[in-house]
C-alpha cells in the first residue's frame, strides 16, 4: 500500500468540496501514487474512461475480458511479446499498466487505419 499522506487526502477533499469547475491543490505524494494519478489523467485525456484498477496484476482470464479478447487470442499475444506480463509460479499474469498500454497502442492503431482509409477514399473519389 502506498504512504499517501492523510493530511494530503483532505486537502484534496475540502478543494473538490468547493464550487466550481477547477480544482487548485498542492499536494505531497509519493512516486507510485503520482504515477497512477498521472495513468488516470492520461486515460482519460486519450479515451475519455477513467480506468482504476484494484489490483496491479491481472490473471489472464481477467486481463482477456478487460481486452475484450478470448484468453487464447491473448495468450498468443503474451507469446508473441505484444502484451506485457509476469510470471508468477507457472502462471501468466498480465500488469495494470500492460493493459493500459495496449489499449493505448490498440486505439492508435485504429486511429491511425481510419485516417489511411478515408484519404485513400478521398484519394479514389469515392467520397467528396
Amino acid at each position: 500500500m502506498s504512504e499517501v499522506r492523510i493530511e494530503d487526502v483532505e486537502t484534496l477533499r475540502t478543494a473538490l468540496a468547493r464550487p466550481g469547475d477547477s480544482v487548485s491543490v498542492a499536494l505531497d505524494l509519493p512516486r507510485q501514487s503520482a504515477e497512477k494519478v498521472l495513468a488516470l489523467l492520461d486515460a482519460e485525456r486519450t479515451t475519455g474512461a477513467v480506468v482504476v484498477p484494484i489490483k496491479e496484476l491481472f490473471t489472464t482470464t481477467e486481463a482477456a475480458a478487460m481486452l475484450g479478447l478470448s484468453r487464447p487470442t491473448l495468450m498468443k499475444l503474451v507469446t508473441s511479446g505484444a502484451i506485457d506480463h509476469v510470471m508468477v509460479g507457472t502462471h501468466h499474469r498480465i500488469p495494470a499498466q500492460a493493459i493500459l498500454a495496449f489499449q493505448r497502442d490498440r486505439r492508435s492503431r485504429r486511429d491511425k487505419a481510419a485516417q489511411a482509409l478515408a484519404a485513400f477514399s478521398n484519394e479514389i473519389g469515392f467520397i467528396d
